[in-house]
């Protein structure tokens, strides 16, 4: 099936392209491995002779199509980010080439480099990335391999190395005196991932750089780490938890979201109060026992999870603190309501130390593995 590309052409002869009949050579590039078809691969053509080069990229389903000269030779590129590049050469008849399947090899795992940097609010729903952190305690835990990569005890830089090899689970753990530690987690090719991370924050992906490592067999990606400081009192909204209508049971699709923030306590030396908050919408008692179940609700579970009690409160506020003018008697969109159903959570101590600040990842992990476990053969009873 023919599609429409852009192709980016550098011709020193209109007349001599358009002069002959064009053969059309269609193709799909997929993973050698996985047999994934690969979107957004450059190919390049060229051919010396005519001083033609074409530029094009493979649709979302790795397919590709262009137009050739007959009776011509053509150096043809692939060329993706991760991926060893193939050349080919192809010598092009008067009849229409057997289409071409383009199998392209992987690194074999990719050498990151991550600079941790400052998260500085700039205003209620903006932050930016401000000086570069030093002085770090950097761990790295394969978790495929039950293995310690790295322990960095007192990084004096605020870069950092590590190699991620295919087929593997990592975990990463970076403190910082003040700053909330910061837990990340990548995936490189496992579990139904090419490359995932999770951790890092949506607005600071990583960037797989084009270029190799030394010996050809890596790809490299880069990465700036946010860390946020630790203030007393500032309140922070937890995304995604939501109640059926009236209920207070913690739902499946809320506990990726607690289960951060139970990851946020085991790292950090903090004491918290977890809050809820409906809109204004019915009785002012009803919406405020509603929160403050609602709010129980949540401490329990994240409670359940191996946090102590001491570290966690909760307490139900209802209707009466809505972010904007939606109170009793104005009319709002359903958006502009559900702007004010929220669950947030508060630092209401800084600790000089919790059980966790001595901890290694990989006991942290171990102690993780363990409660899982309880909480998987609670269910199965």
């Amino acid at each position: 099936m023919r599609f429409i590309v852009t192709i980016s052409l550098v011709i020193t002869s209109l007349s001599f392209l358009y002069s002959q009949i064009g053969v059309s050579l269609n193709g799909l590039i997929v993973d050698q491995q996985t047999g994934r078809k690969l979107y957004e691969t450059t190919v390049i053509i060229s051919n010396d002779e005519a001083a033609i080069k074409q530029v094009i990229t493979s649709d979302k389903d790795g397919a590709f199509y262009v137009e050739l000269l007959p009776g011509k030779i053509y150096d043809i590129t692939f060329t993706r980010p991760a991926y060893h590049d193939i050349n080919k050469t192809i010598e092009v008849s008067d009849t229409v080439p057997p289409a071409l399947t383009i199998a392209m090899l992987r690194y074999p795992g990719y050498e990151f480099e991550g600079t941790v940097r400052q998260l500085v609010r700039k205003s209620a729903n903006m932050t930016t990335l401000g000086e570069e952190l030093k002085n770090l305690r950097i761990e790295v835990y394969n978790n495929t391999a039950d293995k310690e990569i790295t322990i960095i005890e007192d990084d004096p830089d605020n870069t950092f190395q590590a190699v991620f090899e295919r087929g593997n689970h990592y975990s990463l753990l970076i403190r910082k005196k003040g700053y909330y530690a910061k837990r990340i987690d990548v995936f490189v090719d496992i579990e139904g991932c090419i490359l995932c991370f999770e951790g890092l924050g949506n607005e600071y992906h990583p960037e797989i750089e084009s270029a190799t490592t030394e010996t050809n067999d890596r790809g490299s990606i880069i990465a700036d780490i946010p860390m946020k400081k630790i203030v007393k009192d500032e309140i922070t909204r937890l995304d995604n938890i939501y109640y059926d209508f009236g209920k207070w049971d913690i739902r499946q699709d809320a506990r990726p979201a607690l289960n951060n923030l139970v990851n946020i306590l085991k790292s950090n030396p903090i004491a918290i109060e977890l809050s809820s908050h409906t809109d204004s919408r019915g009785a002012d008692d009803y919406n405020m026992s509603l929160s403050e179940k609602r709010a129980k609700s949540a401490v329990d579970y994240i409670i359940s999870r191996g946090i102590k009690s001491t570290r966690i409160t909760s307490e139900g506020y209802g209707e009466s603190m809505p972010l904007n003018e939606c109170v009793d008697g104005t009319k709002c969109s359903e958006a502009e309501f559900q702007y004010n159903r929220r669950t947030e959570f508060k630092v209401t101590q800084i600790l000089e130390k919790s059980n966790y600040t001595n901890k290694s990842l990989q006991e942290i992990i171990t102690e993780e593995k363990k409660i899982n476990k309880r909480i998987k053969e609670s269910l199965d009873l």
